[in-house]
Formats: structure tokens, C-alpha cells, sequence
């Protein structure tokens, strides 16, 4: 019966270390951004920052209630291997910890230029995951950064985390209602996600802002013909025709423009006609 004694002191322990651990977790939430509603900005930074922590974790909280269940026969096993997941979730929340400290000293705007670049360029190369750190690196340091965060943002597009990826743009729009470019990219998710009417809405807004710029302007048209919108698709041939009217697909966009209105034509009489043989 004396095993008893140290197997009670383990158990103790491992509750002690998940209980501290489940208390200091709010202050994992480093983004402070003051000009935020105070719950929208929790679950934004639980959702950025804390998924980090989960990821990094794994399932390390999993299977503490089963241990407690099943300690008696596989303690010499699981106990150990509990015990290690414990102390490696606690490193993981002392780096984090570490992290929020730093944030306190923002990177200047260059540096962060830098890092974005050097981000993007991992992205690029489908290192997502060393970019992703780079882009969190920026984040913790400067909570404001609208460029850090959707840059962030497209990472996860790239990689078809399209929760992660509409959460970390949609908050960088927050902090910068009228950015053009996270406008765009928020379009891009739309798209990838088939639903080019949504996308049009983010557009419309982009082109708004930016009403020369040839690049938003061709997405503008393909979404516009994709939606089914003759009359933004016209207005976007247009407006291209006066930015850059040596622009190869412009003709392409036009045969396309002419096609769709002239099946809508065709559909409108169709339907009229038949309403005419009802009556």
C-alpha cells in the first residue's frame, strides 16, 4: 500500500498544474487593441492567438479525467507520459507569457516591413508554418498591425483555413474599416468558397476606395460576370477601359459581357412568352 502515498502525490500535481494552468490562461490573450469592443476582441484573440497554443499543445488536456479513472492499472504508463504533456504545455505557456511581455516593445515600421516581406516569402514557398509564426511574432509586438494581420489572413487562404483565414481578415478590417486591400482579400475568400454575390459586396466597397487600380478592377468584372451582375460587370469593363485600356483581357471581358446579356435577353421574352400562352 505504499505505492498509494506517491501515486496520490502525482495525482495532486497534475490537478494543481492543470488548475494553474487554466487560470493563467487568460493572459495568454495578447492583442491588446483599446479601440475594440472588449468581448469582440476576446474571442478574436482567443481565436488567433490561443488556437496557436492548442495547436502547439495538441490534446495535452485530453485524457487528465480518464487518468484519474484509470490510474490504478496504467499509472506506470500514462501517469509519465501525462506528466510530460503537463510539463510541455507549461513551457509552451511560459514562451507565450514571454511573448506578451515583448509585445510592450513595438517593432518600428520598417522592421515590419521587413518581417512581412520575409513572411510572405516563406508563404510563397509553402512554408506556412514558419510564416505563420513570423506574422504572430509581429502581432504580439504590434497589436495594431492591419498589415501583419492580413497578411495572416491570406496565409490561411492559401492553406484553406477558411474560418481562421475570414476571422483574422474580418478583424483587420476592424482596425481599418476602409483598407482597400483587406476588402479584396475578404473577396478572395468569397470566391473560394463559391459565393461570388458575397464577394461583389467586398468589391464594390474596394473599388470605391481604389478606382483606378487595374488589379481590383479585373477581379471587379470576373465576379461581376460570375454573379450575374450585367450592370457592375459593364461598369467595371468600363472604368478598365479608362485606366488601362491596352489591357488584353478587356476584350475578352466584353465578348463574355455580350453573351450573358444576350441569354438574359432571351430568357426575359422566353419567360414573358410563356406567361402570354398562361393567360
Amino acid at each position: 500500500m505504499i505505492w498509494i502515498i506517491p501515486l496520490v502525490l502525482i495525482v495532486v500535481g497534475i490537478i494543481s498544474v492543470v488548475s494553474l494552468l487554466i487560470r493563467k490562461m487568460p493572459q495568454l490573450r495578447v492583442i491588446n487593441v483599446d479601440s475594440i469592443p472588449k468581448e469582440r476582441t476576446r474571442k478574436i484573440k482567443e481565436q488567433i492567438i490561443l488556437q496557436k497554443f492548442q495547436r502547439a499543445s495538441g490534446d495535452k488536456m485530453k485524457g487528465v479525467t480518464s487518468l484519474a479513472l484509470m490510474i490504478g492499472r496504467t499509472f506506470s504508463r500514462t501517469g509519465r507520459r501525462i506528466v510530460q504533456r503537463l510539463y510541455t504545455l507549461e513551457q509552451y505557456y511560459q514562451k507565450l507569457k514571454r511573448s506578451a511581455s515583448e509585445g510592450q516593445h513595438a517593432y518600428d515600421a520598417e522592421t515590419i516591413h521587413r518581417l512581412i516581406e520575409e513572411a510572405e516569402t516563406l508563404r510563397q514557398k509553402d512554408e506556412l508554418i514558419p510564416a505563420e509564426k513570423m506574422y504572430i511574432d509581429i502581432i504580439s509586438h504590434n497589436p495594431k498591425s492591419v498589415d501583419a494581420y492580413e497578411g495572416l489572413g491570406n496565409l490561411y487562404l492559401a492553406n484553406n483555413q477558411f474560418d481562421q483565414a475570414r476571422e483574422t481578415l474580418q478583424f483587420s478590417l476592424r482596425l481599418s474599416p476602409n483598407d482597400a486591400s483587406v476588402l479584396v482579400s475578404l473577396a478572395q475568400l468569397e470566391m473560394k468558397l463559391d459565393q461570388p454575390k458575397s464577394s461583389l459586396v467586398h468589391l464594390k466597397k474596394a473599388i470605391q476606395k481604389r478606382p483606378k487600380n487595374p488589379k481590383y478592377l479585373d477581379l471587379y468584372i470576373e465576379v461581376s460576370l460570375k454573379a450575374g451582375s450585367l450592370k457592375d460587370a459593364q461598369e467595371g469593363i468600363k472604368r478598365l477601359k479608362e485606366v488601362n485600356p491596352e489591357n488584353q483581357k478587356i476584350q475578352d471581358f466584353e465578348t463574355r459581357f455580350s453573351e450573358q446579356k444576350a441569354s438574359y435577353i432571351t430568357k426575359s421574352h422566353s419567360s414573358t412568352d410563356d406567361a402570354s400562352q398562361t393567360e
